[in-house]
């Protein structure tokens, strides 16, 4: 069924302002957020922007979805096709160091959001928490196959190494880390040496 213009419009907006959500809640936090701010941001009255997000909750929500759909189309692409299982994690790394470099927003809102939500609604923590649990079990994957074929250390704990990946990633947007060493893809190559040297047999 073809879209009309209205629909397309419709959708276009709705883009607009979950990424203009994101960039607010890295500045302003979630919860420091007003409906006012976004609806400023984009350019809507508030009764315009309650059209297409009930509530600031269901926006929330959409923005997490826009990051774990960008980050899964990004970054997981081609991993897979490598055989190797150092390889893939290799790849991981590289296409996460590529999309952060491209659009760093991402990785500055989840990172916002967790922090905003350590003391928050648990519904709120739980998507987070299913957004890190995918990509932990995705690695943990990697990990254990390469242990399959001998590619990957058996005595390490599959899970655990996955998580530690996971946690590297997730803390490397820090903007106190940036201030150390601005170069975002020299941290990461540092980081992605240690992780698959430490892996090997």
């Amino acid at each position: 069924m073809t879209k009309t213009q209205k629909q397309i419009q419709g959708e276009q907006t709705r883009q607009r302002i979950i990424e203009e959500a994101a960039k607010l809640f890295v500045r302003k936090g979630f919860h420091g957020t007003s409906i006012a701010d976004l609806a400023q941001a984009v350019g809507l009255t508030k009764g315009a922007l309650y059209h297409h997000f009930e509530s600031k909750d269901g926006l929330f929500y959409a923005v997490v979805r826009m990051v774990r759909d960008t980050w899964t189309a990004a970054v997981i692409r081609d991993v897979l096709s490598e055989k190797n299982a150092l390889v893939r994690l290799g790849t991981l790394l590289d296409n996460h160091v590529r999309m952060v470099s491209e659009n760093e927003i991402l990785c500055m809102t989840m990172a916002s959001l967790v922090a905003d939500m350590d003391d928050g609604d648990p519904a709120f923590a739980d998507a987070l928490v299913d957004v890190y649990s995918d990509l932990v079990s995705f690695v943990e994957r990697i990990v254990e196959k390469g242990q399959d074929t001998g590619e990957v250390r058996p005595d390490l704990d599959a899970r655990l190494v996955a998580l530690s990946v996971v946690g590297m990633l997730r803390t490397s947007c820090c903007r106190i880390l940036q201030r150390l060493e601005p170069d975002y893809a020299v941290r990461m190559d540092a980081m992605k040496q240690m992780i698959l040297t430490g892996l090997q047999p």
